[in-house]
């Protein structure tokens, strides 16, 4: 059995351990999240998934110096249309969303708004590096687009549990069946915004604009039109593969 096949599986369970051990810790000790220790432990749950992901490319030989590989995690040359996937992330997600009635705004300043995106970069941004850059990209699975989405989905899913079992946090749902498909929509999309980059930057700008914009909207519990959402989601992120490896194609036999 070839190991590296297994690393990434492995890489996923040990975030997920590591998570919910931390998130514990926090529960046991600082559980109101009143303290800056509480921020400091939330912080060092979203940034797992890039730590481990630095640690096991640098255990499968991949690439043996950490600089090369931060390098090439966060390499800025990217074409335009991975940005331009990036940001039609969140328009597509807060857009269907708005045209199916399934947002409730805030009132929000949008200078609040603008205040708070800096943050995202630590509270969900960086996690783009070990979910899209390592693990979507190491997964072997027949070179199945849907099936490693649903994968990864599920893993995703999984580690958000003990993010979301904080008394303090309020995003996602408290329905886990609505809380997966938010999971699933967004899988596909940031999957799709991978498979169009070199790196994670695009991945990253597109989770944080997500977040970002969820300080004046926010996307409702309403399981129809969560999953036509998702329906939707799922289709143009499909339209949009279809139409890429059609190009490469075309570039190859050029």
């Amino acid at each position: 059995m070839d190991m590296n096949k297994q690393l990434p599986y492995l890489y996923a369970f040990i975030t997920i351990a590591c998570t919910f051990l931390t998130g514990q810790l926090i529960l046991c000790f600082i559980p109101d999240g009143t303290s800056i220790w509480a921020s400091v432990f939330f912080i060092f749950m979203n940034l797992l998934p890039m730590f481990l992901a630095f640690v096991f490319v640098r255990i499968s030989g991949e690439m043996s110096k950490m600089g090369e590989i931060v390098k090439t995690a966060f390499s800025p040359h990217e074409s335009w249309y991975s940005y331009a996937a990036a940001l039609a992330v969140p328009l597509i997600y807060y857009g269907v969303s708005v045209l199916l009635g399934n947002v409730t705004f805030t009132g929000s300043s949008f200078s609040a708004v603008i205040a708070y995106f800096p943050w995202t970069l630590l509270q969900g941004g960086l996690e783009e590096v070990g979910w899209r850059w390592y693990l979507q990209t190491h997964i072997k699975i027949k070179k199945c687009f849907v099936l490693k989405m649903l994968v990864i989905s599920v893993i995703w899913f999984v580690w958000h549990f003990p993010i979301y079992r904080l008394p303090w946090v309020t995003a996602g749902s408290s329905n886990y069946l609505i809380f997966f498909l938010m999971i699933l929509g967004n899988t596909f999309t940031l999957g799709t915004v991978k498979e169009l980059s070199r790196g994670s930057i695009p991945c990253i700008a597109a989770h944080m604009l997500i977040d970002t914009a969820a300080v004046s909207m926010l996307v409702e519990s309403d399981l129809i039109k969560v999953a036509l959402l998702v329906c939707v989601e799922i289709i143009l992120s499909l339209i949009t593969i279809h139409i890429f490896d059609k190009r490469k194609n075309r570039c190859h036999t050029a």
